[in-house]
């Protein structure tokens, strides 16, 4: 007999989870890691017709006996994991050892009977194990193998077995292995239970082959999109990237995983393009251009247009599915009750069934993360939102998310007594854009791989999304605009005229960053705002400051800048602050005035200057955010992204929904005098 390192004991403590349905599939998988084309299980019955027996035999190519060692000891440490580290590919499944041993979890005897080839010849013997002593095992009766005229293959036996039923081990294997056979079906990959194929057809949802062409590939591809009516099991949706010969090269998720819409899917994509194809770095390496590889432009438009495609598809699924699932919420009594044959209540149900809908389609998990109470008591707030009684509720909402005067609220009110629910779901998708931004100007300030610079990603972000530093701004100028060019802007702002422009002072050709103006509603009061804007690794100190303070002077001794009624506000924004302190200094002198940020004031508060690091921006936002994105439950990886540079991060997000109006001045433009 010999011995596995561990006691009996505690192989089962570490496999405790494994339950006896996926014990049987551990066995399966380990024939396919044997390169099993074909695995049989044969369900033996007693003569009370319950199942006394499973035996489960596979045409992979055995167990060599001279690694056997390496198949029961250690414990947990698998050659065939060692052979394959890489997650990205299907097989090897069992990466833990653990296939084995799992029999303990359904049987109290397991034997193993194997043929293997070695040197030309095959070769047989057999191994038993006991529930009772998992820590050993009978490895032929410590014979020799003996030499054979037969397939190689490995026959498992089990006996002693807890009670199970045919039909439960049929769904089980079904349900574990269907994308599996899938992938392999043109490689005639069978499992069949009592001499009947597993037939995973009623599985599929929807199948349809992609051309790809379109897209602009200049390959050969053969390429299948597989919707299912259920989860893959513990696989994620993917893509398979398989050589002319069928046989998978490589395997990774696709972008639409985790979203909680039951989208579950699989794209197999076959090509002789993937035959010599290099996926990971380590292939790469000091390989050069020999190779085709994921930086290849023929890659990238393959994976464009597949992604395009799956995100259309999901887009035309999520508004049946949303349309099915507001059907079933009914059938359940869970939505609220409308009498469409009044006129009114029908055009709410209409309305209603629209933002559900929407928000189904933006982000299931609103709905199907929750309990069937929670459920009626979203929808039934929903349908509230709907009642002119309930805007002081939505009003807090967005107050704390977007500040607004007074003049401003009455607005809203307005707007939100006679609007549509649909202009709603656009403010959600607003605020989900929004939030999208500042996750990417988190990862250009923050990341220090990024190498950001200040004009083309830190700037280029800001003059897009200038809401950043307040709502309701128009911006006058961006990319660094002198002040004459600034003046122009704020004239033709304000008059709609475009005068020549003039001025005199020593600084007149200091270059600001962004300048932004807003008026009040009945255009009482003209807010200015001037963004000095520092690259990541600069830090602030008196040496920045003081450029602002030049910025200050210029408009201050330039009457034309100035009126009773104007107020101007300058930020100068980075990470950290050097290490003289001066900054902090200045923070602390003028703490008496009650505003944070705030290093300078002058003429009556008319004046000021702010200092802020950029994680105090993102709190601040943050904490106007919170509440509705809790009150919504969205889910934060919809919209925390990563991006690979900080050029992706600026282009991801430069023309989405939050985007504001261009400069009044445009880019580039000179003044004529």
């Amino acid at each position: 007999m010999k011995s596995v390192l561990i006691t009996p004991e505690g192989i089962q403590k570490n496999l405790k989870n494994i339950k006896p349905l996926d014990a049987i599939c551990e066995y399966i998988w380990n024939g396919f890691d044997a390169f099993a084309t074909q695995v049989e299980v044969e369900l033996n019955r007693n003569k009370m017709g319950l199942i006394n027996m499973i035996t489960i035999r596979d045409n992979g190519c055995g167990i060599n006996y001279d690694e056997l060692k390496y198949k029961f000891q250690p414990f947990n440490d698998s050659k065939k994991a060692n052979a394959s580290q890489k997650t990205n590919h299907t097989l090897p499944h069992g990466r833990k050892g653990i296939g084995r041993l799992t029999f303990f979890a359904f049987s109290q005897t397991a034997r193993w009977d194997t043929v293997y080839r070695k040197d030309g010849d095959t070769y047989e013997y057999y191994i038993s194990m006991n529930k009772d002593s998992l820590n050993q095992y009978d490895d032929n009766g410590e014979k020799l193998p003996c030499k054979v005229e037969k397939l190689t293959g490995t026959k498992v036996s089990f006996t002693q077995l807890e009670s199970m039923e045919k039909e439960d081990i049929i769904n089980k294997i079904k349900e574990e292995f269907f994308w599996f056979l899938e992938l392999n079906k043109e490689n005639d990959y069978k499992i069949i239970v009592d001499k009947e194929c597993i037939n995973y057809s009623d599985f599929v949802e929807h199948t349809e082959n992609m051309d790809v062409s379109k897209y602009g590939c200049k390959e050969t591809y053969d390429v299948r999109f597989v919707q299912w009516k259920q989860k893959l099991g513990n696989e994620y949706s993917r893509i398979y990237y398989l050589g002319s010969d069928n046989k998978e090269r490589y395997k990774e998720t696709t972008k639409l995983n985790k979203r909680a819409d039951h989208f579950f899917h699989s794209v197999y994509i076959k090509s002789s393009y993937f035959d010599d194809f290099h996926f990971t770095n380590e292939e790469i390496e000091g390989q050069g251009d020999l190779f085709p590889n994921k930086c290849d432009d023929e890659y990238k438009i393959l994976i464009n247009g597949i992604n395009t495609f799956l995100i259309k598809y999901r887009s035309r699924y999520l508004k049946e599915a949303s349309d099915a699932y507001i059907s079933k919420l009914i059938d359940d009594k869970l939505y609220p009750e409308f009498d469409t044959t009044n006129f009114i209540q029908a055009y709410q149900k209409k309305e209603l069934d629209s933002l559900v809908g929407a928000l189904y389609a933006a982000q299931p998990k609103i709905f199907t993360g929750l309990s069937n109470d929670n459920k009626k008591i979203t929808l039934q707030l929903l349908r509230l939102i709907m009642d002119n009684g309930n805007k002081p509720e939505l009003f807090k909402i967005l107050q704390g998310v977007i500040e607004l005067d007074e003049e401003e609220r009455k607005e809203l009110s307005s707007i939100l007594e006679y609007s549509s629910l649909s202009n709603i779901t656009k403010t959600i998708k607003l605020l989900c854009d929004r939030q999208k931004v500042i996750q990417a100007l988190k990862e250009i300030v923050f990341n220090k791989e990024f190498n950001s610079y200040e004009v083309t990603h830190v700037q280029e972000l800001v003059e897009n999304h200038y809401w950043i530093f307040g709502e309701q701004y128009n911006l006058i100028t961006s990319a660094e605009p002198d002040f004459e060019l600034a003046l122009k802007g704020m004239i033709k702002a304000e008059t709609g005229m475009e005068e020549e422009i003039h001025i005199e002072h020593p600084d007149k050709n200091k270059e600001m960053d962004i300048y932004m103006l807003r008026q009040d509603r009945q255009g009482k009061v003209t807010e200015n705002v001037v963004v000095e804007l520092k690259r990541p690794k600069i830090k602030l100190g008196e040496k920045e400051l003081s450029q602002v303070k030049k910025y200050m002077r210029v408009i201050k001794d330039t009457p034309r800048f100035n009126a009773g009624n104007v107020k101007w506000m300058f930020y100068l924004v980075g990470n950290e602050f050097d290490k003289s302190h001066y900054i902090l200094g200045e923070l602390e002198s003028h703490k008496h005035l009650g505003e944070q940020h705030l290093v300078h004031c002058q003429d009556d508060g008319l004046t000021k200057i702010y200092v802020l690091k950029w994680s105090e921006i993102f709190d601040d936002y943050s904490k106007r955010h919170d509440f509705l994105m809790e009150h919504l439950k969205l889910e934060e990886k919809l919209w925390l992204e990563t991006h690979e540079s900080a050029d992706e991060a600026v282009t991801d997000v430069k023309n989405n929904s939050a985007t504001l109006s261009e400069a009044v001045i445009p880019k580039n433009q000179k003044i004529v005098c």
